[in-house]
């Protein structure tokens, strides 16, 4: 027993140790996505409430293309800026996840930015910090294959050793801003209605059920009239 309780308490010390590696994995995440983001997107604020804002969708940079008007929760934003920090026309990215796969609302998954929204629907970013520079990059070029350490970041092509710097540390040598890089966009699917969830047999059995619950109240209506009638003629 003395030992089960070590093995646990040292799984625990593991588990908060792994946090922090975990947390500063936050640029990754956005990037390629995992289960707890269901999309990134750029937005502009057209409403903003205490605990939520409201935005038109730009663009789908990844994952499962929203609609649009899009609500955004605050419940689990992991970083700043909140959302009370947003006024209308502000550019927004978001990574969120979907409620209940619902396109048009969702809440945080990760990370929101105030971003400034280009007319080629590329986004502009304080890129000082270099994961910053690392999301703007990815965002505006649909590069992902990149590398960096916080002093550096280099880009490369999907299966090649050979890497090219694009950050010094202190400066961006290559700008995503160029006209020669076009903003990516996930290809648009349509939204499937709630029965396209369904197989046949689950909707066969579905309808057969609302008729069959349906034919017993049908039934359990007239037995209750001819009662009345009866009881009325006994009189």
């Amino acid at each position: 027993m003395k030992r089960f309780f070590a093995l646990m308490l040292a799984g625990l010390l593991l588990c908060s140790f792994a946090l922090p590696v975990l947390a500063a994995s936050d640029t990754a995440r956005m990037m390629q996505g995992d289960d707890y983001q269901d999309a990134l997107l750029v937005g502009k604020i057209t409403e903003t409430v205490e605990g939520y804002v409201m935005f038109d969708v730009v663009r789908t940079v990844n994952g499962k293309p929203a609609e649009s008007p899009f609500l955004l929760f605050e419940g689990e934003l992991f970083s700043i800026p909140m959302l009370t920090e947003f006024a209308v026309g502000d550019g927004i990215l978001a990574s969120v996840r979907y409620l209940h796969d619902n396109r048009s609302s969702g809440s945080m998954a990760y990370r929101a930015y105030k971003v400034e929204l280009k007319q080629d629907k590329k986004i502009k970013m304080d890129v000082s910090e270099w994961d910053v520079g690392f999301i703007e990059w990815y965002v505006n070029t649909g590069e992902r294959f990149m590398t960096g350490n916080g002093n550096s970041v280099s880009r490369y092509d999907e299966g090649s050793t050979d890497k090219q710097l694009i950050f010094d540390g202190q400066n961006w040598l290559m700008d995503s801003l160029d006209s020669k890089y076009t903003a990516p966009e996930v290809k648009r699917e349509p939204i499937k209605p709630l029965l396209a969830n369904f197989t046949t047999k689950q909707v066969l059995l579905l309808f057969g059920g609302c008729a069959v619950i349906g034919l017993i109240a049908i039934t359990l209506l007239v037995v209750v009239v001819i009662k009345k009638k009866h009881k009325k003629s006994t009189l």
